[in-house]
């Protein structure tokens, strides 16, 4: 593992974390809402393909394109994610649910948000070692 992190740019280590963060997301959601009517399996799927996809570029040593496809699974999970949990919010946001929105709700925004801002980080950065 030493080896393999040695001489590569920030960029690279960067996008390894989003890979993480995107997979703890993706958990994260199917935890929240894997009972519910509220749980989208493509926005689920997608994302995990995502990270597996660009698992699999880096393994192939192609890394320049695994933040691009990490960046496409995240951004279509959240279209996802949105669709599905659209009706919800505006019911919250115009009173006709009382209740509010709950914590979960909160984490797995901000988790979904992390991950698509830190995967658009990823593409602008350098992911190999100029030579």
């Amino acid at each position: 593992m030493k080896n393999f992190m040695a001489n590569k740019p920030l960029g690279f280590r960067v996008t390894l974390v989003t890979m993480a963060l995107s997979l703890v997301t993706a958990l994260v959601y199917l935890a929240i809402y894997s009972s519910s009517r509220y749980m989208s399996w493509q926005a689920f799927g997608i994302m995990v393909a995502g990270v597996a996809v660009a698992a699999v570029l880096i393994g192939l040593k192609q890394v320049r394109f695994a933040p691009s496809a990490l960046l496409l699974g995240d951004f279509l999970s959240l279209l996802f994610y949105v669709y599905y949990i659209y009706f919800y919010i505006s019911s919250v946001a115009t009173g006709i649910q009382f209740s509010g929105f709950p914590l979960e709700f909160f984490v797995n925004a901000v988790l979904y948000g992390l991950s698509l801002m830190l995967s658009i980080a990823c593409v602008f950065m350098r992911q190999t070692v100029e030579e």
